[in-house]
């Protein structure tokens, strides 16, 4: 379950457009970040996406993307003209005919072939229509839903709903965030389906499973970043973008990760639940503008214990190890910082704090810096980046020196059992 926002420049400190994902997976559902290269294709040529082939569009773009590590699409990503996407399971009513295309490759999709938010819309509509949606979207398991998109340029934004093979787009007027769920009703600018005496058909009265969206907690974690981007809008920052993503409710201090039934903070921790056996497995925020993009990732769990890492697309990308797979890989970043993420979650409220004092430390300067590196040469860029990973990292290594030489236990016993189970099942030796 995830949740994605956007604001416009018009809504926007700087001026640029800034859209935020976070990427909430299986809690052993490592994240890898990848960097594709531009690419052109003969015709003829096909696309082998997760659960079958369609045809390659003519060109890709250089994108960099946050992805499960098991499928071919994306759960959130960017390209190199500053086009930037975050998905969303949407639950519908709408028979699955069987493989076609599924929510993570539509994220990519979207990124690979759209220059602009509006050719990533028309790109996504088009396979929707041609092959529909199906197959698996679960590491574990056999997990069909639907597709939500929210797609941003340097200047626009669209929500994009898609059922079986319809769908619908609404261009966005400053602020907007969207959740597990359809937000698209009868005011949409581009459809699948045809209007009807001038009438514009209602998408989410057609399609819309609202049991289902209840059950995730979709329109309370929508309701409350919309909330928090309008309190701020004007003035909003790449900052607020990253404290909205680690927001764990209006009274963080009495909240306390087992308790939840349902998936309800935009923050997501994993809990002793069924439905709550997802969490936030990485978040991106971009930053897009007439000066060029940031691609900010965490490439790591927990968002409230991960640090914003800058990216560009003319720079080097940093070692973050081997790609990370569902069980325990040593030497990547991403189970690296598992050690310090399920350490820290057994006594949260006491160690959170000072994790995010040391860790917010490192994102002011990193956020300070990087918009004057908009514009800079591609080596002062890579230097920086490397920079600020190795840092995050040294601070990272820190920490999981110090949680060492404490006493690490879970007091509440379903959630230690959540825990030695997931641990079990990562190969993960975690003591």
């Amino acid at each position: 379950m995830c949740d994605t926002f956007v604001a416009l420049g018009n809504s926007t400190e700087s001026g640029s457009v800034l859209l935020a994902k976070s990427a909430d997976t299986e809690v052993n559902e490592a994240e890898q970040v990848v960097r594709y290269p531009r690419r052109r294709y003969g015709q003829g040529t096909l696309a082998r996406i997760t659960h079958r082939t369609i045809p390659q569009a003519p060109l890709t773009h250089q994108v960099i993307l946050g992805r499960s590590f098991w499928a071919w699409g994306a759960e959130l990503g960017c390209n190199e003209h500053g086009v930037a996407v975050g998905n969303e399971a949407a639950f519908s009513h709408q028979k699955v005919e069987g493989d076609g295309t599924c929510c993570l490759d539509l994220c990519r999709l979207s990124v690979d072939r759209g220059a602009t938010a509006l050719e990533a819309v028309e790109a996504v509509g088009d396979v929707v229509t041609a092959f529909g949606q199906g197959g698996n979207c679960q590491m574990m398991g056999n997990f069909h839903f639907d597709t939500g998109l929210l797609i941003a340029d340097r200047r626009e934004a669209y929500v994009v709903n898609c059922a079986g093979r319809d769908w619908a787009a609404r261009r966005v007027q400053d602020v907007m965030a969207i959740s597990n769920r359809y937000q698209i009703a009868d005011d949409w600018d581009l459809s699948s389906l045809p209007a009807d005496n001038g009438a514009k058909p209602d998408f989410r009265a057609r399609f819309a499973d609202e049991a289902r969206e209840e059950e995730v907690a979709a329109f309370k974690r929508e309701c409350r970043a919309l909330e928090l981007l309008q309190a701020r809008k004007g003035s909003i920052t790449v900052k607020d973008m990253a404290d909205i993503l680690r927001d764990v409710g209006e009274d963080p201090e009495t909240y306390n990760i087992p308790d939840d039934e349902l998936p309800s903070r935009i923050c997501m921790h994993a809990g002793p639940f069924e439905s709550r056996f997802w969490h936030a497995t990485g978040a991106m925020i971009t930053d897009s503008g007439e000066d060029g993009a940031v691609v900010w990732m965490t490439a790591t769990s927990a968002t409230d214990l991960s640090v914003f890492k800058p990216l560009f697309f003319d720079a080097e990308m940093p070692d973050m190890g081997p790609p990370p797979r569902g069980t325990f890989t040593e030497g990547s970043l991403w189970w690296k910082h598992e050690r310090l993420h399920r350490r820290a979650v057994a006594d949260y409220h006491a160690l959170k704090p000072d994790i995010r004092a040391d860790f917010d430390a490192l994102e002011q300067d990193f956020f300070a810096e990087a918009q004057a590196l908009k514009t800079a040469v591609s080596g002062i860029k890579s230097e920086f980046v490397h920079e600020c990973w190795r840092r995050a990292e040294e601070a990272t290594d820190r920490w999981i020196a110090d949680l060492e030489r404490r006493n690490y236990f879970v007091e509440h016993a379903a959630y230690r059992e959540m825990w030695n189970r997931f641990n079990r099942e990562g190969n993960f030796p975690l003591a």
